[in-house]
């Protein structure tokens, strides 16, 4: 059900695999020379060591028989350096080439190929399976030292949710043993009517979701969880602590829109110089349904590929270093450095399409009129806003100072704004990282998210 960037443009996608066709071939015909090459050389090598095996042959009982012996062996040997040597020489050039021109057909691959599937690269045990929203168990299979699960909700971004997993397996692997990741379906899997009423999958929505896995996980073990926002859920989970504050024992987001007042943005910006109708317009312009036979059939839904193309355009700088070093690397044969970039824009390219309700709900609610913070959020007939956190809660917030999606002070600029939480209960961290890096980075997991754990693990319920 999800698409995928390539088909995007159709005849760009055939043009440039026609291109990579071309690529491979003459990789291909240049090899087989090649090859053709070193069969002559070898050719070339035994007629050597017939005609001295016939030296041998002829000497074989003469007096000189010992010492045409020994010249025989160092002049097949010599014979043996020479050829592979030569060997080398006349493949190198034809070797370099075939590696360059499959390189560059690799490379086409990420524009003209469906990437693989998606999904989570440990397998999980579903808890909960909501309408937009899947609860996975990863605990480590051990005794437990705390009574808390870890809950990391992954962001509804126009991907899939594998984005987070190495954030919680870190987690995990780092002394938070009970975690559970929340998967976001992709909107053709949302059905529009649920045991007969219409399934609503806006900001209240999302919210009654949350409610109910954060009240399934202190089910199972009697303690509330740490709830873990990376990106876009962070509103959206402060917005259910504060409604329902025994179901989190702390909360903490990583490169989240916390607060789009804090600092200025290019989203942030955007939004409020095209106000509100844009949103309306763009979902009703570029909108579109789920075709019958699916089980969102009949949901508005946001093409995702036009939210991964805006991406693209966003980042370009940085996409556009990311993909000249990722062609490099297929054409030297860096095979290791090459394999990760390629998982990742893989990973890049493969689009989930959107609710239209949420997304027009997230863009007006966070990006234009920072309800949250100015505590203007109407949700479940209360008005509610970033003073009514919990103060019994303790919070930790991580941004990036390269973050162009939700720049660092919009990352962490709601943690001065709440009350009653004592200073000793509060985290903030700046890294020099993009907003990626804030989930990939392996320097990022080691000096900073060791940091959160022991911070929760302090705070956890033995």
């Amino acid at each position: 059900m999800p698409n995928t960037l390539n088909t995007l443009a159709p005849a760009v996608a055939t043009s440039l695999q026609s291109v990579r066709s071309t690529l491979d071939l003459s990789a291909e015909m240049v090899g087989l020379g090649n090859r053709w090459s070193l069969l002559w050389l070898d050719s070339l090598t035994a007629a050597g060591s017939i005609g001295l095996e016939m030296w041998r042959f002829l000497m074989t009982g003469t007096v000189v028989e010992r010492p045409a012996g020994l010249l025989a062996e160092s002049l097949e040997g010599m014979e043996r350096e020479m050829a592979r040597a030569m060997a080398d020489v006349l493949s190198l050039p034809a070797r370099r080439y075939e590696r360059t021109r499959h390189g560059e057909a690799e490379f086409l691959k990420l524009f003209c190929e469906a990437p693989p599937c998606q999904g989570f690269n440990e397998t999980g045990t579903v808890l909960l399976d909501l309408p937009g929203m899947r609860l996975i168990d990863l605990s480590k299979e051990q005794r437990h030292e705390i009574g808390n699960y870890t809950v990391v909700f992954a962001p509804r971004a126009g991907h899939h949710s594998n984005i987070a997993e190495r954030v919680a397996l870190f987690m995990r692997d780092s002394g938070l043993t009970r975690m559970a990741i929340v998967e976001q379906k992709c909107a053709q899997e949302i059905p529009l009517y649920v045991e007969g009423r219409r399934h609503h999958e806006d900001f209240e929505g999302q919210v009654e979701q949350y409610r109910a896995i954060l009240e399934t996980l202190k089910d199972r073990t009697g303690h509330p969880a740490h709830l873990v926002a990376v990106c876009q859920p962070g509103p959206l989970l402060m917005t259910t602590l504060i409604l329902f504050p025994h179901l989190g024992r702390t909360f903490g987001s990583a490169g989240a829109p916390m607060n789009t007042d804090a600092e200025r943005g290019f989203l942030s910006d955007f939004a409020r110089a095209m106000g509100e109708p844009y949103i309306d317009l763009l979902t009703t312009v570029l909108g579109s349904r789920v075709p019958p036979g699916l089980p969102g059939e009949g949901r508005a839904v946001y093409d995702g590929r036009l939210q991964v193309l805006g991406f693209y355009i966003l980042g370009m700088p940085q996409h556009f270093d990311n993909l000249k070093k990722l062609l490099t690397d297929l054409r030297d044969g860096n095979e290791e450095t090459a394999s990760r970039q390629m998982a990742f824009y893989q990973w890049y390219n493969y689009s989930h399409d959107f609710p239209a309700s949420f997304l027009r709900d997230t863009y007006k609610k966070v990006f234009v009129r920072n309800e949250l913070i100015r505590g203007a959020m109407m949700i479940q007939g209360r008005r509610i806003g970033v003073k009514d956190y919990p103060a019994s809660v303790p919070i930790w917030a991580l941004g990036g100072t390269k973050d162009n999606i939700a720049p660092c002070g919009q990352a962490i600029g709601h943690v001065d704004l709440i009350e009653g939480v004592a200073p000793s209960d509060r985290l903030v961290l700046r890294c020099d990282a993009g907003h990626m890096g804030l989930f990939r980075s392996r320097t990022v997991l080691d000096r900073y998210y060791s940091r959160i754990i022991r911070f929760l693990l302090e705070r956890s319920d033995r």
